[in-house]
């Protein structure tokens, strides 16, 4: 019996420190974050250094990025691809789709509250957007693949995982800003459930809200669990999971996230013809995610490969 479990311990090492890890990581950084606290709402500065202040939201979303790396680091073993390779592309898509975070954020801003340069490219209190991240990522690792002569869809596919992991771990950085939350919570059952931590920071202006940062990270957690299986099976081409985040992320944003935010940071957004812009290009996600698993790969290119049988079988 015993030594069955030492085998079984041993054949699953490499997924429990993978996903254990991750989860403890992630659980230390939120109990750091919220049980020394002594008032609510939360103090969203992590650090003072004195001469400089690091937010929550920083940590967050910093540790985010390192969870994905560290799981693509495993994937792109198991693929066959080289690690030097995701580690050089991480020193120019990091800095982009800051860049490009941000550029989208300010773009989009109906407020335009920025009298210098500086209030431009300050994001010490937030000011960022995943849909810019998705964008410029997604079109400096296109240009990058193809200059090193790598398959794009490939990379891709690996880089729609890390995209789940660093939303679901960087939304924690607008709870603890109290950004991105809904309408006042009407249901006592909701109310009864939500964990009270979470509660007492959605307590905006005398009334409990909906924790919808929450809300998108539980949806992008049924995405990540789906596509990390569902990867495993010959069911899919290379270059299907990323479609899929695609449609599945942009859904969830788009449908239901979205149209039920009431305020925070990232609710104040350009709105065309009364919906906020994030709608609409939640639903351009959806549909080129669409496009691309419907036609343009399976269409006209036919000839790769399912994804479980490149390089190492998971």
């Amino acid at each position: 019996m015993m030594k069955n479990i030492k085998q079984w311990f041993f054949d699953h090492m490499t997924p429990i420190k993978l996903y254990g890890g991750a989860f403890i990581y992630f659980m230390v950084l939120v109990i750091l974050a919220v049980v020394p606290q002594t008032r609510v709402p939360y103090d969203n500065i992590a650090l003072d250094l004195g001469f400089a202040e690091v937010a929550w939201y920083a940590v967050f979303i910093l540790s985010g990025l390192l969870i994905a790396v560290y799981w693509s680091v495993d994937e792109f073993k198991k693929k066959g691809l080289s690690v030097d390779f995701l580690y050089d592309a991480l020193l120019w898509t990091v800095p982009i789709a800051i860049v490009g975070s941000r550029i989208y954020y300010v773009i989009f801003d109906p407020n335009k509250n920025y009298q210098s340069l500086t209030d431009i490219i300050n994001i010490t209190r937030g000011g960022l957007s995943i849909h810019g991240v998705v964008i410029s990522a997604t079109l400096f690792v296109l240009f990058y693949t193809k200059k090193k002569g790598i398959n794009f869809w490939l990379i891709a596919d690996i880089v729609a995982v890390g995209f789940l992991i660093g939303q679901i771990v960087g939304r924690w950085g607008n709870f603890m800003n109290q950004e991105a939350y809904g309408p006042v919570i009407e249901s006592q059952f909701i109310l009864n459930i939500l964990p009270v931590f979470i509660k007492d920071q959605m307590f905006i202006a005398g009334n409990y809200h909906h924790p919808t940062f929450l809300y998108e990270g539980l949806w992008n957690l049924v995405g990540l669990v789906v596509l990390i299986n569902i990867r495993r099976k010959k069911l899919l081409k290379v270059g299907d999971l990323f479609a899929l985040y695609l449609m599945w992320y942009g859904l969830g944003r788009g449908a239901i996230i979205e149209p039920l935010r009431t305020g925070g940071a990232e609710f104040d957004a350009l709105r065309v013809f009364g919906l906020p812009v994030n709608i609409y290009l939640s639903l351009i996600l959806f549909l080129g995610g669409g496009f691309l698993l419907m036609f343009l790969k399976n269409k006209k290119l036919p000839e790769l490969p399912y994804y479980a049988e490149v390089g190492q079988h998971d």
